[in-house]
């Protein structure tokens, strides 16, 4: 079942306590639509926390038993049941925070929690001018002649000279860690930037080919039509051709190679050493991954197009992800510095949770294992066994 980004943000506002009147509204008749029983989303957390932990647990009993658990699964069986007659109530992964730990009971105490990323970035004009865009908007339009967000909002401009929006000239837009934003670019095509992530494209598309540069960063594209004017994506050591298709390609420095994932139609992607002749090029089907990294050109690998995107749906999703990884993620969405206090970085967990939680729930999620225990101070994460 797919939900839209709309509801998943009246979701996060809700348990944020800043959902409005309408977005109760909106998520209580969905609710009910879908339940015979009545709850108003109304009432207070901890009551409704206990109504549907009843419900849950109700629901699992009727359908199936307790399975033996897998080591180093991020829940036990029944667990998983849980977190997806969760995901058919609220289209979201959650999961209940860590109660107040017993003295020496050795339980992470939570008390300096960190709040999740949210909407925000900034657009800078080909003259250098800066627009802090705003946080309670999900994405900007770039017009001809004006700025708008994606409900059709006129972004105010006063005092910013908005001629280089007519021009070829390069305009970015830049998120910070712990900040993601949604643009639509000139030509109509939209691209959803994940945490500290920067792009760089022309005001507007004149010739033949649409180009945008990829500077650091994760991105998802979904790209208008265009077969007389090619969409051409260059990060890092390579450049991705298309002209109408859903990627996301995953550039950060600090991941050590450029992935490009296809979830639908075909897109060529090429190193930039190799563009002159076929050496250094692929062409990706659905579900394929191309890796760049260093000298060692291109690797292709089937995946699950879905878990490359999971960031975009509002989820963290691992499938046997080493620590290093996971935790890098978690710093930049975070935006948290992490330590590792012993050689746990290569250790592969798998599992889900919402990005709407806060860092406790994460951390809580992953110490289930038993094969990791976390400690924050300030904006650090201590990684230790």
């Amino acid at each position: 079942m797919q939900f839209s980004d709309q509801f998943l943000r009246a979701i996060n506002r809700y348990f944020n306590g800043t959902a409005s009147e309408a977005e109760k509204d909106m998520i209580n008749k969905w609710y009910h639509s879908h339940d015979d029983a009545t709850v108003n989303v109304d009432v207070n957390q901890a009551d409704y926390e206990q109504i549907l932990e009843s419900r849950l647990k109700q629901r699992i009993k009727e359908s199936i038993g307790i399975q033996p658990v897998k080591q180093r699964r991020l829940w036990p069986r029944i667990a998983l049941a849980a977190a997806a007659v969760a995901a058919i109530v609220f289209g979201v992964f959650f999961f209940k925070a860590p109660g107040k730990p017993e003295p020496g009971s050795g339980a992470t105490n939570y008390t300096n929690d960190i709040a999740p990323g949210k909407n925000t970035a900034t657009l800078t004009l080909a003259n250098g001018k800066t627009i802090v865009l705003s946080d309670v908007k999900t994405g900007v339009i770039v017009g001809v002649n004006k700025l708008t967000y994606n409900d059709n909002t006129v972004i105010s401009t006063e005092g910013r000279d908005l001629s280089s929006l007519r021009s070829v000239e390069m305009t970015s837009l830049s998120t910070p860690r712990g900040g993601t934003y949604q643009i639509t670019l000139p030509d109509g095509s939209r691209a959803w930037l994940n945490a500290d992530t920067k792009i760089s494209f022309p005001s507007q598309f004149i010739g033949k080919e649409r180009k945008i540069l990829i500077i650091n960063g994760e991105v998802y594209f979904e790209v208008a039509k265009n077969k007389e004017k090619p969409f051409i994506v260059v990060a890092d050591q390579q450049e991705v051709e298309v002209l109408g298709t859903h990627f996301n390609i995953n550039a950060y420095k600090d991941e050590g190679s450029t992935k490009t994932t296809l979830l639908e139609g075909s897109v060529k992607v090429s190193l930039l050493s190799g563009k002159r002749s076929d050496e250094g090029t692929v062409i990706l089907k659905p579900n394929q991954q191309s890796l760049v990294t260093g000298s060692q050109g291109i690797a292709v690998k089937e995946v699950d197009a879905a878990e490359a995107i999971s960031w975009k749906n509002g989820k963290f999703s691992f499938e046997r992800e080493e620590m290093s990884s996971i935790m890098r993620k978690v710093a930049r969405w975070y935006n948290v510095d992490v330590v590792f206090q012993e050689p746990l970085q290569e250790v592969k967990l798998t599992g889900s949770i919402s990005r709407f939680e806060k860092v406790s729930k994460l951390l809580e999620m992953l110490e289930n294992t038993k094969e990791v225990r976390f400690k924050i101070e300030g904006h650090k994460v201590y990684v230790t066994k």
